[in-house]
């Protein structure tokens, strides 16, 4: 339980710059109306926010402003994020790489929060009865992960890390598959090994299936887009958003047990494995400070430097202290 006290103490110390950058959030720029009163919020079946949806927080917080939410299910992050892009939905929590992916140009989603790191919610599982304790032994194996994500990130830093370079996941058998995808191949003895995160990370663990991790490698975040059109014109209801996810974490801080029930309804992944879950992931939604611009451009250049994308950009210019300023 120590780990879960930490994370109250992060949640915490985020709060007063949280608010602050938010109160100068809603203060730049003019009060434009937009026909559209609607705010389409993505997500994936299987992410806490789905906790979230069911309290529906957000409902209240903007209804008074003659707003209402619409939250739209997605297989994976890479479908939020490119419907961010298209401008089909308004707001969306993806994986920090996802953007350093997918990235095309000047109207890109922009960064507007994110999570603590969680070193640990990052793994690779393999088949039972296998001794595959580290990347080399993928060679010439059916491994499964979703591309673009935050685990085709997490494996490409363990084969850069290793004898085989970057270059070594052409000698895996690679199988794009979404996230639950993946885990089904995996149950059902289809591939050897599927890159997953949370929660599947700890569904895995606890159905005791080997498990290789890497915590000494940069620590995988989730952050939260938006698109441009609604800095510049709905700032105070995307405003609205984060604090009730603020809101949201804190009392699932202070209450593991009864989020991991509503959650495990939801989802039908088991209590206890959403509490195995707490104890891997922080939860303490926070601004997205110039630390983690640093990170992120990191992780674009890495993906760049090894000739994964083909164009670098400035993550600062697509983070909510620079673009808002435009």
């Amino acid at each position: 339980m120590k780990q879960h006290k930490s994370k109250i103490i992060w949640s915490s110390v985020v709060l007063i710059l949280f608010v602050a950058v938010l109160i100068g959030f809603i203060n730049l720029g003019g009060s434009e109306q937009v026909p559209d009163k609607k705010i389409r919020i993505g997500y994936t079946h299987n992410d806490i926010l789905v906790g979230l949806k069911n309290m529906e927080a957000i409902e209240g917080r903007i209804a008074p402003e003659g707003y209402s939410v619409e939250w739209i299910e997605f297989q994976d992050e890479v479908k939020i994020y490119q419907s961010l892009e298209e401008g089909t939905i308004d707001f969306g929590k993806v994986g920090d790489a996802v953007p350093s992916f997918l990235h095309k140009g000047k109207n890109a989603p922009v960064f507007v929060a994110a999570e603590p790191p969680s070193p640990n919610g990052r793994a690779i599982a393999t088949r039972k009865g296998t001794e595959m304790t580290e990347v080399e032994d993928l060679v010439g194996k059916k491994v499964a992960y979703t591309p673009f994500t935050n685990d085709h990130y997490f494996l490409l830093q363990l084969l850069e890390k290793s004898s085989l370079g970057v270059g070594g996941i052409d000698k895996l058998e690679a199988i794009e598959a979404s996230p639950s995808e993946g885990v089904e191949l995996l149950q059902n003895g289809e591939v050897d090994a599927v890159v997953v995160s949370e929660p599947y990370v700890s569904l895995f663990d606890h159905l005791e299936y080997p498990l290789v991790y890497d915590g000494e490698l940069t620590a995988n975040q989730d952050v939260y887009l938006t698109t441009q059109e609604n800095i510049k014109e709905r700032k105070d209801i995307i405003n609205e958003l984060l604090l009730a996810i603020y809101d949201y974490e804190d009392l699932l801080n202070e209450d593991i047990h009864g989020f991991a029930e509503i959650l495990y309804q939801k989802t039908k992944i088991p209590h206890i494995v959403w509490l195995n879950v707490f104890v891997n992931e922080a939860y303490g939604i926070s601004p997205y400070y110039e630390g983690m611009v640093k990170q992120q451009q990191e992780r674009v250049d890495f993906l760049f430097e090894q000739k994964v994308i083909s164009q670098n950009f400035e993550v600062n210019e697509f983070a909510i202290d620079n673009t808002e300023q435009e």
